[in-house]
């Protein structure tokens, strides 16, 4: 299927823009997305925002965070991206965050904590369930057998309906490095 999309541009931040917006906008403390905004600010973490449509975009410096934004107003998956500059970030991450459960804070705390500590590239993904499992074809497909550890985040209903204990204890022990937390 092709998906049209207008065409939109990435955005970085700079640690200098960064700490001035978060000082001129005190409450972005208590957002989810304020774990992003601290790393970059104060532990020199490169944020690259790509929105769907975004054909091409450039790998910021190491250690970044790569944020996907897959869930603008619909879900496509990896289709709503250009192949070369989101296959060329599945490649060069370290770890990879998939939220589909919406703005639960720890996820992004991961992403930041992940990316701070050890100094590692994240892929950050943030989609709907129903496109969870094309993100992980498209990232198992990319990489081949170097796997990327990935770290779920799903609604507590669709994992129920999914029936997840049988499909945590599936990914967890398949040998692909897919870690779970699911939200409520």
């Amino acid at each position: 299927m092709t998906v049209l999309l207008p065409e939109t541009v990435s955005i970085s931040n700079s640690a200098d823009k960064t700490r001035e917006f978060i000082k001129k906008n005190p409450a972005v403390r208590s957002q989810y997305l304020f774990p992003l905004f601290d790393a970059v600010a104060t532990f020199a973490v490169s944020l690259a925002l790509v929105p769907q449509g975004c054909e091409t975009f450039e790998l910021p410096r190491n250690p970044w965070i790569v944020y996907i934004g897959d869930d603008m107003h619909f879900a496509w998956g990896p289709q709503a991206f250009g192949a070369a500059a989101l296959d060329a970030a599945i490649l060069a991450a370290d770890n990879c965050v998939l939220i589909t459960s919406g703005p639960d804070p720890f996820p992004y705390r991961y992403a930041a904590t992940m990316a701070v500590k050890p100094r590692k590239n994240v892929l950050l993904i943030e989609s709907l369930p129903h496109q969870q499992e094309a993100w992980r074809q498209r990232i198992e497909k990319v990489r081949g057998k170097k796997e990327l550890p990935i770290f779920c985040c799903i609604p507590l209903a669709v994992a129920r309906q999914s029936g997840w204990e049988a499909r945590q204890s599936g990914w967890q022990f398949s040998g692909r490095g897919v870690g779970m937390i699911v939200a409520a």
